[in-house]
């Protein structure tokens, strides 16, 4: 009775939220949509937004502390759904890619247009007419009070989102890598100001990026909650910062400073787009569009939408290194994942150094000095400004900068992304090349402003997903970190069961695999197949590994067994050994087929009494 109960509870919320936001509408020869990577299916269709339920082995959930002793049954564990705009947007099948562009419509005072339709608009690739096959309108509606989604038992985890949503995900990122020590604190204290009238219906979150990328807090539309992990965060500087005071360059310096220079910048940009790529992966499972809003002083990148997926040498281009690939890769992450980059100026009206007091002398002393820094300024500027644009362009959204209301601009640019027209299409040209396709949509309306992506990068999911075992290895151990944001690759529930002497005395965890998130292919033997890695990583309460283990699982399924995961999801199995304690849980799960990783986390309790009953028997 309690399975029925929670999965008509699950039907029920489904169904409120449906009626509430009816989302993306698919022509009936057009497959599902999701993200721009994602594919039509040789697969039978599937009900999409279904989270996995628990799954062969079940999964099934111990007391809290897990104190269950030897033999005793645990509760079943209840499978959880999401709402409907949480159906991953990471879907990886075989055939064809199914584009899809989120377009801005705005008047000519910058209002949005509510009441286009899919006739109204033309798709180009390169070009070519494309023929729409997907069409959808999104805009905030205030929250259902009744809506509600079952809570887990104790003891299982998931990364599955806990919340509704009535509006598109909204991603503040405070970059204090990238950023001067003055400039931070005026930045933050501008947030905290947006923070004071944040929209009762916008889900919000807030990353920083220092040396890596931190998830100070998740989504919420808790604006007390949001401005109190604000205040925490700790403004620092970067190392990699030439000046700690100011981002902007010096004089001219020495060759060997301006070497040094050159190689803090590299490495600060590295670090950016590895930052940009972790927090895509984080919000790739969100279905529909996230609009980040990126302060920062410095864009250590400039972006070359003629660049492919393919190696390429690196350049510099009046110095700003222009590692097209790189850039490209993390694009390609982004545009997937359906993030449209806000980037906000943290200096707001920027002026120039050369004419500040302390510099006052210089300038009749040393008039040449001053010319140069005053050039070298104005460039970096225009340099900065440009990038930002760039940034905006390819990814469909807005840059703000020259202006000092930066909570101004946030709640501009939210206002901006929150109202639009989901597009979709599969492409005519079928050749997978990594080049970058330009797209451009037009509307059959006189007055109407659109806004969108420049384009995609033509590439398989495969193409950006390393083949080196050294370096996929090095992407799970990454993801099994504490400190990086949770990845919604890939959807899935993990139940920790205590240890018994079935288990050895050892924990048990039992997956549940999200199969709309999981490539499965089909073979010629008539089955479909997958293969998947589930890992779980312990660590102790002063931080330290513990212990780890890893399973594999190749499936290769018959047709009811196939109808079944479908419904129940894939299963997964870890043991791991624990001494008394309480620990801090790192899950992960990849699909091997694709690279494309999910992770969670939760904290346990290992009793003495359970570890030691097998010594006392």
């Amino acid at each position: 009775m309690s399975k029925l109960s929670s999965i008509l509870l699950i039907l029920l919320c489904l169904t409120l939220l449906a009626s509430a936001n009816p989302g993306l509408q698919v022509s009936s020869d057009a497959g599902a949509a999701a993200s721009p990577a994602q594919t039509q299916s040789a697969a039978p269709e599937v009900k999409p937004a279904q989270s996995p339920a628990a799954a062969a082995p079940s999964p099934a959930a111990p007391s809290t502390n897990a104190q269950s002793t030897a033999g005793k049954q645990p509760a079943e564990v209840k499978s959880t759904s999401p709402s409907a705009p949480f159906e991953s947007g990471t879907v990886i099948n075989v055939h064809t890619r199914l584009v899809t562009i989120d377009v801005v419509a705005t008047d000519a005072k910058g209002h949005p247009v509510t009441d286009l339709e899919a006739k109204d608009f033309t798709v180009l690739e390169d070009g070519k007419p494309q023929r729409v096959r997907a069409f959808g309108f999104q805009h905030p509606v205030p929250p259902d009070p009744k809506f509600q989604l079952p809570k887990l038992p104790p003891n299982v985890f998931t990364n599955i989102p806990q919340f509704g949503v009535s509006s598109a995900l909204n991603v503040i990122l405070l970059d204090t890598l990238n950023t001067s020590l003055m400039d931070q604190s005026y930045a933050r204290s501008q947030v905290l100001h947006y923070l004071d009238s944040l929209p009762p219906n916008e889900p919000t979150a807030v990353y920083v990026l220092t040396d890596d990328l931190k998830l100070i807090h998740d989504f919420t539309t808790d604006a007390g909650a949001l401005k109190q992990a604000v205040k925490g965060t700790n403004i620092k500087y970067s190392m990699l910062l030439d000046n700690p005071m100011a981002a902007t360059p010096g004089g001219r310096g020495s060759n060997g400073a301006r070497e040094m220079e050159r190689t803090r910048r590299t490495m600060r940009m590295d670090e950016t787009l590895l930052a940009l790529q972790d927090l895509a992966r984080s919000l790739s499972g969100y279905e529909g569009r996230k609009n980040l809003f990126w302060i920062s002083e410095g864009f250590p990148l400039s972006i070359n939408p003629n660049a492919t997926l393919a190696p390429d040498e690196e350049a510099d281009f009046e110095g700003i290194e222009d590692h097209s690939t790189k850039v490209a890769k993390s694009a390609q992450i982004l545009t997937d994942a359906q993030v449209a980059i806000y980037p906000v100026d943290a200096r707001g009206l920027a002026g120039y150094t050369a004419f500040s007091a302390e510099r006052q002398g210089n300038i009749s002393r040393n008039g040449a000095d001053f010319g140069r820094t005053l050039m070298q300024e104005s460039h970096h500027l225009t340099a900065s400004h440009d990038t930002m644009n760039l940034l905006a362009e390819n990814t469909g959204g807005k840059a703000y900068y020259n202006r000092n209301d930066i909570d101004g601009a946030i709640r501009d640019g939210i206002n901006d992304g929150s109202t639009y027209y989901m597009l979709g299409y599969y492409p005519e040209n079928k050749t997978w090349d990594g080049k970058f396709r330009k797209l451009q949509i037009k509307v059959g309306r006189a007055g109407v402003k659109l806004r969108h992506r420049l384009g995609y990068y033509a590439a398989e999911p495969q193409a950006i997903i390393s083949t080196n075992p050294k370096q996929r290895a090095r992407d799970l151990a990454n993801a099994l970190t504490l400190d990086r944001p949770l990845s919604t690759g890939l959807f899935f529930e993990a139940a920790v069961m205590p240890p018994s002497e079935k288990s050895q005395n050892k924990d048990t965890i039992n997956y549940a695999v999200d199969p709309h998130t999981v490539r499965i292919e089909p073979g010629d033997d008539g089955l479909q197949h997958a293969d998947l890695d589930c890992v779980v990583q312990a660590f102790n309460e002063k931080g330290k590994p513990a212990n780890s283990v890893i399973a594999s699982e190749q499936f290769a399924l018959k047709p009811e067994t196939y109808q079944k995961v479908l419904k129940s999801g894939f299963p997964c199995q870890n043991q791991l050994a624990l001494p008394p304690g309480k620990y801090q849980l790192r899950f992960a799960v990849r699909d091997n087929r694709t690279g494309v990783i999910g992770t969670s986390s939760g904290q346990i309790t290992v009793a003495a009494a359970v570890a030691e009953s097998k010594k006392t028997q």
